[in-house]
């Protein structure tokens, strides 16, 4: 089997390796797409090339190919939840195997979707319908994320505001209106963002500034944070919110961020991390998302840009990296 791995240089190797047999509880997935994270790309931007030897690829979907598990279908196409968790602890009985604290990712410490084939555990493979495209199924997991962000911050009848047009907080738009949000915004830096937003349905501005001029002192009531890395984008959300309103933090920050003591005093304002999905309600935020997915189908499609082999994986990173391409969401396929 093939399989992309971080070299340490800056750039990813393909090697070849032997996957064996799935164990217990697990699942062989041939992989029928993957698409490439901004987590993802921090090695390669930053050229020490994640941890060597590790294999990339979170967001993806496959077909099973080998389990024991009956209530899995061979040859079906499912999305993949990457979280790896202990299944004992506290948060996971409550269904919070985000929470874990043992828990890995697929993708990081285990093997990721950047591969011919993978093992994943079979309670984290979300079926889909029959004939459904491989690029929309590995849409699931960004969605998911969105998902679960607007379920923390309880949009309904709301206001939401969505600083960063990446694929997070494009998807992010898609969630807010499917849980009811009132009117939903955006802060998009490049134009082919900005015109994807807008067929999403939010109204675009070119940074917070303007979206703060826009609302004025009365704010917004839900401000979604996703850029992350090393923005000062918490301030920003901290100015945009109206006073009670709730600030929900999805994007990963480098290190320790400025948080604004004064507007949070001020405005009462109530700061929420969202990391990954949840399983806590009776149908979690992942297979609340596989159904959205099922359901809009060919609405998500024009976010795929960019499609890859796996032969061509640097590539595909490159392209990822350069918005001047328009690209949005790049992903690759064996």
């Amino acid at each position: 089997m093939k399989a992309a791995q971080w070299n340490g240089s800056g750039s990813l190797d393909l090697v070849d390796y032997d996957i064996g047999e799935p164990e217990p509880g697990w699942a062989k997935v041939a992989i029928a797409a993957c698409g490439i994270c901004g987590s993802d790309l921090h090695g390669f931007r930053e050229h020490h090339g994640g941890v060597k030897g590790q294999q990339p690829g979170h967001e993806a979907a496959g077909y099973c190919i080998q389990t024991s598990d009956s209530s899995l279908e061979e040859g079906r196409l499912y999305a993949i939840e990457p979280i790896v968790s202990c299944g004992t602890c506290g948060p996971c009985k409550a269904g919070y195997q985000n929470r874990c604290r043992k828990r890995d990712l697929v993708g990081f410490g285990t093997p990721g979707g950047l591969a011919e084939q993978i093992m994943v555990p079979c309670s984290r493979l979300h079926l889909l319908p029959n004939g459904f495209d491989r690029n929309l199924a590995a849409l699931s997991e960004p969605l998911a994320v969105g998902v679960r962000a607007m379920r923390l911050g309880e949009v309904s009848d709301r206001v939401v505001a969505i600083i960063g047009a990446g694929s997070i907080g494009l998807l992010c738009i898609s969630a807010a209106i499917h849980k009811g949000a009132r009117e939903v915004a955006i802060t998009a830096r490049h134009a082919h963002q900005a015109e994807l937003a807008r067929y999403l349905g939010a109204e675009v501005f070119d940074d917070p500034e303007s979206l703060l001029r826009h609302y004025g002192m009365e704010g917004v009531d839900v401000v979604v944070e996703t850029v992350g890395g090393q923005a000062e984008t918490l301030v920003d959300a901290a100015n945009i919110a109206a006073p009670g309103g709730v600030i929900i933090k999805v994007g990963v920050f480098s290190g320790n961020t400025p948080i604004p003591s004064m507007p949070f005093l001020d405005k009462e304002l109530t700061l929420k991390g969202s990391l990954c999905y949840a399983g806590d309600l009776e149908t979690g935020d992942f297979a609340n998302t596989t159904k959205l997915l099922a359901q809009k189908g060919d609405y998500f499609s024009p976010l795929v840009t960019h499609k890859f082999s796996l032969d061509e994986v640097n590539e595909a990173f490159e392209a990822a990296l350069d918005k001047s391409n328009g690209s949005i969401k790049v992903h690759i396929s064996p």
